[in-house]
C-alpha cells in the first residue's frame, strides 16, 4: 500500500507550488507554506533520502574532510530520494491501494520525528567512523565538524533536486510540443531523447571543451616554469645539458625538475663509502619533438650519447600526467646502485593525472608503448653479455602508461629483466588480467598469481616474501595498498560489489566499510582527491616501501641492511609531493 502525504500529487509530473501571497503572511500561513512545500516530496523518497544519507556517511577508504563529507552526504540523500520516488511511482502504476488518510497522517508524523532523529544519530556515528579510519591510516583523530555536513549536505541536495525537477519540467514541455503532431507515447519518447541529446551536447560538446581549454591554458603556463632551486645541468649524463639532444627549455616543468635534481656523485660516494658514478637521467619533453615516436627516438639517442646502455641497470619509466617522476623512487634506485644506473622518461601531457585520464589516456598509452619499444629495439641488438638489466617502472598513471607496452605477464617476463609498478590504476592491463586470474583464496587487494613464481603483490616489502617458494629473475612487483583509491576506483563500483570488500580486506580498510550502489562509487571517486594526504604506507603514498621493492626487483650488490635502513630513513624524512 502506498503512503503519500494528505493532498500528495497523484503523479510524479504533478508539482503544484503554493500560490503567491498578496500580503505578508502570518505565522500560521508560514506553517501552511512549509507543509505545502513538504507535500511536494514523496514519502518513500524522503525515507530513501535518509537511507542514502546513512550510506554516504559510512566510511570508505580514506578519512574525508568535512566539505567533501557534506558533498557526499548530499549526493547520497538525493540518490536515495530518487530511488524512493521511483519506487513510489512504480507502486502507483501497479495499482497498489493507498493507505487510508488517517494512516497517512500517522506515517508522516512518525517520519517527521524519526527522520531528524535518525539523521542526528547518523551524523554522530559518521564522526566516529571517520576517526576509526584516521586511526587505521595513522592519522590523529579529530572532532566531528557537524556544521559543515549539516550546511553543505542539504544545500547541495536541494540544488541537485532543483536541477532535476527543472529538467523534468523541460522534458514535459518538449513532450507537449511533440504531442501536437505525433501520438502521445511517441511524443514522450521523442521528448526524452531530445533532452538527453541536448544535455549530452552541452556537457560533452561545449562544457567539456571549455573545461579542457581552460585546463590547457592554465597548466601550459605551469609547464613553462621551472621548480624552485633547479638549475640546468652541466653534466653530460643529463638531458638538458649543453651536450644534450633534448634542449633544457623543451623538457617541461617536471622534466626540468627530474634532470636538474637528484643525488650527485659526491653525495652517493659519501653515502656508500665507495667511489660512485654520476647517475644518467634522460628525459624528453612534449616540446622536444612533435610525436611520441619522434620523442622516443630522441630518448634512445640520448641513452646512446650518455652511455646508458653500458650501465648495469637501465630503467624505462612511465611518467604521471604532468610528466612527473617521484623523486623518492628514482633517488633510491641511484643510492642503492651507487649511481651506476640510467633512467629514461618521456612526457605525454602537462595536465594532472585525473584530467589526463579524461583527455590524454590514449596519449599515455601511446607514449608508454613508443618509449619502451624504442628502447627495447636498441637494447635487443646488443650482445646479451653486454646488455644492462632492462627494468620497466611506473607510478599511478605512469604505471598504466608503461604497462601499455606489454600484452601479458609472460610478455613482461620475456622483454624485461624485471618491473616495478606502484599504485596501478584499476583500468590498467595486464594488471587487470593478472588480478582476475589470481590463485583461489587470495584476496583481490593482495593477490597471489601462479604461486608467486614471477609476479608478486605487496603493500610493503615483507609481503613480497609471503608466497613461499623460489622467485627467480625476472621479477615483477606490484605495490598497492588496500586503502589506495586510485587502485580500486572503477565504474563497476556503481553496480557491483568489489572483491576488496567482499573478500578478506586489507588491515587499513575499516571493517565498517560497506558497498552501496552508486554511493560507494562516489565515495571512492572523492577519495582520490586526497589520496596522498595520508601518512606513508597508506592511500596513494608508497615511498616507505620503495627500498625493499627495488631490492626485490633488481638487487644491488654491496648494500648492507644498515645502509638500507639509513636510506629508508632519509626517504621517510622527505616531504610528500
Amino acid at each position: 500500500m502506498t503512503i503519500e502525504s494528505p493532498g500528495e500529487p497523484a503523479s510524479l509530473d504533478d508539482e503544484i507550488a503554493a500560490p503567491a501571497a498578496v500580503e505578508v503572511p502570518g505565522p500560521v500561513d508560514r506553517i501552511g507554506r512549509v507543509r505545502r512545500y513538504a507535500h511536494r516530496f514523496t514519502y518513500l523518497g524522503l525515507v530513501g533520502s535518509v537511507v542514502g544519507f546513512f550510506a554516504a556517511m559510512t566510511p570508505s577508504l580514506l578519512p574525508r574532510p568535512p566539505l567533501y563529507q557534506g558533498l557526499i552526504a548530499g549526493i547520497g540523500a538525493v540518490f536515495g530520494y530518487g530511488i524512493g520516488t521511483l519506487l513510489s511511482w512504480v507502486v502507483r502504476r501497479l495499482g497498489v491501494p493507498e493507505v487510508p488518510r488517517a494512516g497517512k497522517r500517522v506515517a508522516w508524523r512518525v517520519l517527521a520525528f524519526a527522520g531528524p532523529v535518525a539523521c542526528a544519530a547518523i551524523l554522530v556515528a559518521g564522526g566516529i567512523w571517520q576517526n576509526e579510519v584516521r586511526e587505521l591510516v595513522g592519522e590523529p583523530t579529530e572532532p566531528t565538524l557537524v556544521l559543515a555536513v549539516v550546511v553543505v549536505g542539504p544545500l547541495f541536495a536541494l540544488l541537485v533536486l532543483a536541477v532535476s525537477r527543472a529538467l523534468r519540467r523541460l522534458t514535459a514541455w518538449v513532450d507537449r510540443q511533440f504531442a501536437r503532431v505525433v501520438p502521445r507515447w511517441v511524443a514522450n519518447v521523442l521528448g526524452l531523447v531530445a533532452v538527453v541529446l541536448v544535455l549530452y551536447w552541452l556537457a560533452a560538446g561545449i562544457l567539456f571543451k571549455v573545461l579542457v581549454t581552460t585546463a590547457d591554458n592554465l597548466y601550459a603556463g605551469t609547464n613553462a616554469t621551472t621548480p624552485s632551486g633547479v638549475r640546468p645541468p652541466t653534466a653530460p649524463q643529463r638531458s638538458g645539458s649543453p651536450a644534450s639532444l633534448a634542449a633544457w627549455d623543451t623538457l617541461g616543468r617536471q622534466g626540468r625538475g627530474f634532470v636538474g635534481s637528484g643525488p650527485r656523485r659526491g653525495e652517493l660516494a659519501a653515502f656508500s663509502g665507495r667511489p660512485a658514478q654520476e647517475p644518467i637521467r634522460v628525459y624528453v619533453g612534449l616540446d622536444t619533438a612533435p610525436s611520441a615516436r619522434d620523442r622516443a627516438a630522441i630518448a634512445v639517442q640520448e641513452l646512446e650519447r650518455t652511455g646508458a646502455f653500458e650501465r648495469p641497470v637501465l630503467v624505462v619509466a612511465g611518467t604521471t600526467g604532468t610528466g612527473w617522476l617521484e623523486p623518492q623512487t628514482v633517488d633510491e634506485l641511484e643510492y642503492l646502485w651507487n649511481g651506476d644506473t640510467a633512467i629514461v622518461g618521456m612526457q605525454y601531457s602537462f595536465l594532472p593525472s585525473w584530467i589526463s585520464f579524461l583527455v590524454d589516456k590514449d596519449r599515455a598509452s601511446e607514449a608508454g608503448v613508443a618509449l619502451f619499444d624504442a628502447v627495447y629495439d636498441k637494447w635487443s641488438t646488443l650482445p646479451p653479455e653486454h646488455r644492462p638489466k632492462l627494468i620497466a617502472y611506473g607510478l599511478s598513471l605512469g604505471s598504466f602508461s608503461m604497462q601499455s607496452a606489454f600484452a601479458s605477464a609472460t610478455d613482461l617476463a620475456t622483454r624485461t629483466d624485471g618491473a616495478l609498478f606502484v599504485g596501478t590504476p584499476n583500468f590498467t592491463q595486464p594488471w587487470g588480467a593478472i588480478t582476475a586470474d589470481r590463485d583461489a583464496g587470495s584476496p583481490q587487494w593482495q593477490p597471489v598469481y601462479q604461486g608467486g613464481a614471477q609476479v608478486r603483490f605487496g603493500a610493503d616489502p615483507a609481503d613480497l616474501a609471503r608466497p613461499t617458494g623460489p622467485w627467480p629473475q625476472p621479477r615483477v612487483v606490484y605495490l598497492q595498498h588496500g586503502s589506495d583509491p586510485v587502485v580500486w576506483w572503477s565504474p563497476d563500483l556503481m553496480t557491483r560489489q568489489p572483491g576488496w570488500l567482499s573478500e578478506p580486506r586489507a588491515p587499513d580498510v575499516s571493517s565498517r566499510t560497506r558497498w552501496y550502489p552508486f554511493v560507494t562509487f562516489v565515495q571512492v571517486t572523492v577519495d582520490q582527491f586526497f589520496g596522498t594526504d595520508v601518512p606513508n604506507g597508506h592511500g596513494h603514498n608508497y615511498p616507505s616501501a620503495i627500498v625493499g621493492a627495488w631490492q626485490a626487483v633488481v638487487p644491488a650488490p654491496h648494500v648492507t641492511a644498515a645502509q638500507q635502513e639509513r636510506l629508508q630513513a632519509r626517504i621517510d624524512a622527505m616531504p610528500i609531493d
